[in-house]
């Protein structure tokens, strides 16, 4: 793997864990019942770090 694929993929896998943290704070302020918006941006955030994960597995492939 060349050194631009392993910062891509160093980028990408810090990234998906951001947004993996930033999913399950928003899930635990819904859970507390600090507004219903939460849920939505919980859904997101997991959603981009799903994203993320898929990009690095396809980085890693190639």
């Amino acid at each position: 793997m060349t050194d631009k694929k392993e910062t891509l993929v160093k980028r990408y896998e810090s990234t998906a864990d951001h947004f993996e943290r930033k999913g399950k704070r928003e899930w635990a302020y819904a859970k507390n019942d600090m507004g219903d918006h939460h849920y939505g941006r919980a859904k997101e955030a997991f959603d981009r770090a799903k994203r993320n994960r898929e990009k690095v597995e396809k980085l890693r492939n190639e």
